[in-house]
């Protein structure tokens, strides 16, 4: 089974991400921050690994426009809630999915495209956050660090138990004791 474009697209907008974080961690001379080792430097989950299909419940038409109209609504609330960045992208692959079983190519490709350009954005999003997680941490600042791991918690809300996921949770308590007599 072949890869649909929007999922190529997608993958192709995370690795260039990837690519562009990993150019600029090499050109700061990468460090690991004091207090922090046994990082996983490179080991963090990609959020939109894996395709989402139909929900086999009520598979057509009426189903994709309700999960498209959900989608918008979730991506409108992204800017508050970065777990409704993630939320919206999914409901988009299964709107785009339920439009194709449908027979509608036409939305199924609409809701690709908004799929598409949300998940880069929230991947872009997400690649900054790590970014800016790290220079915090090295420059022991140490309110933006707690900042970007709240940040990186919501995005990363939907994974429950990863290492990163673990890692960040493990050091939110002693960015916050040292964020707090910083200031």
């Amino acid at each position: 089974m072949t890869a649909s474009p929007t999922i190529r697209r997608m993958g192709l907008i995370t690795l260039l991400a990837i690519l562009a974080l990993a150019l600029f961690s090499a050109l700061l001379g990468h460090r690991a921050p004091r207090g922090t080792s046994n990082r996983p430097v490179d080991d963090y989950p990609e959020l939109f690994a894996e395709a989402t299909a139909c929900p086999r419940r009520s598979p057509g038409l009426e189903n994709a426009r309700r999960l498209e109209e959900l989608a918008r609504l979730r991506a409108d609330r992204y800017a508050y809630d970065p777990r409704d960045g993630i939320r919206a992208v999914h409901r988009y692959q299964e709107a785009e999915a339920c439009y194709r079983v449908a027979g509608e190519e036409s939305e199924a490709l609409r809701a690709g495209r908004a799929s598409a350009r949300l998940a880069a954005r929230v991947n872009t999003d997400y690649a900054a956050a790590r970014l800016n997680l790290v220079n915090a941490l090295e420059q022991e600042r140490w309110s933006v660090a707690l900042s970007e791991i709240h940040r990186l918690l919501l995005l990363t809300d939907h994974y429950g138990r990863h290492e990163y996921v673990d890692w960040l949770k493990r050091i939110i308590g002693r960015v916050a004791a040292r964020a707090s007599t910083a200031s």
